[in-house]
């Protein structure tokens, strides 16, 4: 009706049998909820505030994402984080320290981008910044893996569409992701709208009929 080409699907495809993440990612989506979606910083634009929708249930993403967001804002450098917080991002949400993970950024970023690296290397807030990102490159490789001892630090993206999708199919056939299929789901959401038109229509229709038929 709005002379759309194309309908672009997007959460409800990740749990499907064609998504290349985890199974243990897919078992957790089937199961979500429309309100079990959290908004967090994109991980990749963490400088600029950016922010993107995850699953929020029985993840301890979402909170640790805004935390290091929080503590990017508010601070300079690594070196002044107090001791107590600096222990916590290095024990629980890193498992290992801050040297380790610039070692490894640090190689990364000398092939990818030799630019940015110079500059981290003489601006301590923008090297804190690529550490912290190290965090969100992780926790999707986590999510990707399905790496069970590290569930908790899974990034998955997705919204309340994937929860409304799974409540339509609750009790059917489609209600395990291992029976959903991306194509199949783009016709069955076609179907859907256009049954859902048919119906208003007809009711339009019939109001019009009566509308006519009740003029002097």
């Amino acid at each position: 009706m709005l002379g759309a080409d194309f309908v672009l699907t997007g959460s409800i495809n990740q749990c499907t049998v064609e998504c290349g993440t985890s199974e243990r990612v897919k078992d957790m989506l089937q199961e979500a909820e429309a309100h079990d979606m959290a908004i967090v910083p994109a991980g990749d634009m963490l400088e600029t505030g950016a922010r993107a929708q995850v699953l929020r249930r029985g993840l301890f993403y979402p909170a640790r994402a805004n935390k290091l967001y929080e503590l990017y804002r508010r601070h300079g450098s690594l070196e002044e984080l107090d001791r107590r917080t600096a222990d916590q991002l290095q024990r629980r949400y890193f498992r290992r320290s801050f040297e380790d993970v610039w070692e490894e950024t640090r190689a990364y970023y000398r092939r990818a981008n030799p630019e940015a690296l110079a500059l981290a290397e003489s601006d301590p807030k923008h090297k804190m910044l690529l550490v912290f990102k190290a965090y969100f490159v992780q926790s999707i490789r986590l999510a990707m893996s399905g790496s069970e001892e590290h569930q908790v630090d899974y990034q998955i993206n997705c919204g309340p569409a994937l929860g409304a999708f799974n409540s339509f199919v609750r009790g059917t056939e489609r209600e395990s992701w291992r029976n959903r299929h991306v194509d199949d789901i783009g016709e069955m959401i076609m179907r859907g709208a256009a049954d859902i038109l048919t119906d208003r229509f007809g009711v339009m229709a019939a109001s019009s009929r009566r509308s006519r038929e009740a003029r002097p």
